[in-house]
């Protein structure tokens, strides 16, 4: 490891990994190779476009072929959190982080409709910011029972978001407030500040500024490709003579390198706000506690992904990737006021605890009785 300021304390120590200080952004690659032994490789492919390849900008490295997209990564890294991903239920590791779950009856044991953990734009979704939630007002959710419409029906979400905001038309809101979205989403879905989300909810919230980038990405690509035509042959074996018989052409590719490539935007992060503000304007107490949380997260979902690839991940069918066995171990840049490289120890970290005494988890303050938060699906 190289660093330019040994005696500056660093952001996280985190699974054995520290993050200095004044880092802006942490680039992670980890190379990969084929699990069969046979070069040809399914990259991702799109109706019409079919797998995209494109000149490497520098000259050096023939075609690249994105193999896994940024969007697809996410899914894949959100998934990495889940011990059910049909359910949305967080893994043991994460206990006691917020989520929102949505039920039939409102209720823990009620039949699961969905979660912020497995919906688009998580606790933004439609389903869950929209008329689908109810906001129940039992339990952990009688600090919401104020959020209520003329006849006494609990309210949406989306009610909640504009009334925390100042919102109450729904369409502007104050430029000083805005910051509000963020420290809301710590709160009720902190998953959603590393993955990004955006508020829009038809003719209810429609203010743009109510959003989040992605604070991690991710993609596997391939270097030095070239396109191999694979034949198919569809058979009917019945015979009916109405399916037929047809003869097709699958892509495939060659590389001479690929590369699993993440980027954790710590800038980003860092700028949030995410507690309350005390008086004199200066972030709250748990400001930096839920910062190096957030952080922590980001850099444990690349870990269990890599983690995952040390015997082999089937992205598709005709894709199934390795950590490539010589020089396959994952190395990092941290860039900014403070740099740093070396070797990732992606284990450690998936093996790192965020609960406990002193834990992360802990130590952000988070509000009870989220882990998740049950709200009514209104049919």
């Amino acid at each position: 490891m190289t660093n330019t300021a040994q005696s500056a304390q660093p952001v996280l120590t985190f699974g054995g990994f520290a993050v200095p200080a004044g880092c802006r952004r942490i680039f992670i690659t980890a190379e990969l190779e084929p699990t069969n032994g046979d070069p040809r490789i399914q990259p991702t492919g799109f109706p019409d476009i079919g797998p995209v390849l494109y000149p490497d900008p520098s000259g050096q490295n023939g075609n690249i072929c994105l193999l896994k997209s940024e969007a697809s990564m996410a899914n894949r890294l959100e998934e990495v959190c889940l011990a059910d991903k049909y359910t949305g239920t967080l893994k043991p590791a994460l206990n006691g982080l917020p989520y929102i779950k949505l039920t039939e009856n409102g209720m823990p044991d009620g039949v699961f409709k969905t979660s912020s953990t497995i919906d688009g734009h998580r606790f933004a979704s439609e389903y869950i910011m929209g008329a689908k939630g109810r906001l129940e007002g039992n339990g952990a959710n009688a600090e919401m029972l104020p959020y209520q419409d003329q006849d006494g029906q609990n309210k949406e979400m989306v009610e909640l978001v504009k009334a925390r905001l100042g919102m109450p038309s729904g369409d502007t809101c104050p430029a000083a407030n805005v910051p509000e979205i963020f420290r809301l989403a710590m709160e009720y879905d902190p998953l959603s500040l590393i993955h990004g989300f955006q508020i829009s909810v038809k003719n209810k919230l429609t203010f743009v500024g109510l959003r989040s980038p992605r604070a991690l990405t991710a993609c596997i690509v391939g270097w030095d490709c070239e396109r191999v035509t694979v034949p198919g042959i569809r058979f009917d074996p019945i015979g009916t003579g109405e399916a037929g018989q047809a003869i097709f052409q699958k892509q495939r590719i060659t590389a001479k390198r690929i590369e699993a490539r993440f980027s954790i935007d710590v800038g980003q992060l860092a700028s949030l706000r995410l507690d309350a503000r005390w008086q004199d304007g200066q972030p709250g107490q748990y400001q930096h506690a839920r910062f190096q949380l957030l952080l922590a997260i980001a850099l444990w979902k690349v870990a269990a992904f890599l983690d995952l690839l040390r015997v082999e991940l089937s992205l598709r069918t005709e894709c199934k990737l390795r950590l490539k066995p010589l020089n396959g171990n994952p190395t990092y840049v941290a860039e900014g006021q403070n740099s740093a490289s070396g070797a990732f120890p992606y284990e450690t970290i998936a093996q790192a605890s965020f609960t406990g005494n002193g834990g992360l988890i802990p130590s952000a303050n988070l509000p009870a009785n989220r882990h998740p938060l049950v709200l009514k699906f209104n049919a």
